[in-house]
């Protein structure tokens, strides 16, 4: 009987230790729809930081540093999230979003190379890294992407953007003015690649 009822107590435990955990993400995904971003964080705060959901807590405060701005923060969790499991593809797609919008080019497209080694041909991360060799002027290492990106995605515009930018800046008119004419093959309409191509 005392077997019992001490697996009694321990499941009732158990289960108030659940619900509370449940409760806690339901808070703080009711209060981030609030804007109430530090509020959101608190509700979580009682998460064990070794526990099953570690690093669930890390990728989610990561995710409300990123939101008001807070990029410094937001890159320590999405990085301490990757130290807990290096196989994560969430935490490398995400740990590229803060350090674009820092303006952190080239540590964002190493962080792409990371993200394309777990997980080859993402499409996120070969977005965002040609997002950033865009952004350092690396027109060869962009094309590099853009056509890797296009190949991968073939029915996918915005692929082909990047590899018609890429061209243009390569000064490859007639390779640019055919990849945005792709472009309005599978989105009629694309202003940038109607007005290149009106252009030249």
């Amino acid at each position: 009987m005392r077997i019992n009822s001490l697996l009694a107590t321990l499941t009732l435990s158990l289960a108030a230790s659940a619900y509370a955990q449940e409760t806690a993400w339901q808070q703080s995904y009711s209060l981030e729809a609030a804007g109430k971003y530090t509020e959101a964080m608190a509700a979580i705060e009682g998460i064990p930081a070794n526990g099953p959901e570690a690093e669930l807590k890390l990728l989610r405060r990561g995710w409300l540093y990123y939101l008001p701005g807070r990029f410094d923060e937001s890159i320590r969790e999405y990085r301490l999230a990757i130290g807990k499991n290096s196989r994560s593809v969430d935490a490398r797609l995400a740990v590229i979003l803060p350090l674009l919008a820092a303006k952190r080019w080239a540590e964002a497209e190493k962080a792409a190379r990371a993200a394309l080694e777990v997980a080859p041909n993402n499409y996120t991360a070969l977005l965002r890294m040609v997002i950033a060799q865009e952004a350092q002027k690396n027109w060869e290492n962009m094309y590099t992407t853009a056509k890797n990106m296009s190949e991968a995605y073939p029915t996918d515009s915005t692929a082909l953007v990047y590899l018609a930018r890429s061209l243009a800046w390569k000064n490859k008119t007639a390779e640019a003015k055919a990849a945005y004419n792709s472009v309005l093959g599978r989105y009629p309409g694309h202003l940038e690649a109607k007005a290149y191509i009106e252009k030249k």
